[in-house]
């Protein structure tokens, strides 16, 4: 039975029963010691490879995974720091605005008194 969404793999597997893998066991191994020792080797040196492969590719699934949380993660926060730097921009020009026009005010005032004293 095949199910729209499922792996090859859940295919095979499905159908089998617990029972049945257990039963296969005995017999794996059979096979296995039956093998000539130098074959016995290669198939282990072959099997570590393969989880090594394995265990390094499921790695770096989770790296890549954590990676792209981190960065999504990064990215919001700098979206919401370019914000606030935007708005904080914007108030130092009002505020910049506002002290230049009264440094104007204040040397306008200090030449009027300048004038006034000259005339006394």
């Amino acid at each position: 039975m095949i199910i729209k969404g499922q792996s090859t793999f859940e295919q095979i597997i499905e159908p089998m029963k617990i029972n049945e893998y257990i039963d296969k066991i005995p017999k794996l191994f059979d096979w296995y010691f039956q093998l000539v020792p130098t074959k016995r080797i290669q198939l282990n040196y072959i099997v570590i490879i393969a989880v090594i492969i394995f265990l390094a590719y499921k790695n770096d699934q989770r790296h890549q995974k954590n990676a792209d949380d981190l960065s999504a993660k990064l990215d919001a926060i700098n979206n919401e720091r370019a914000k606030d730097q935007k708005e904080y921009a914007k108030n130092l020009e009002f505020y910049v605005d506002k002290f230049n026009h009264l440094l104007e005010m204040l040397i306008q005032q200090e030449k009027e008194i300048n004038n006034i004293k000259k005339e006394v």
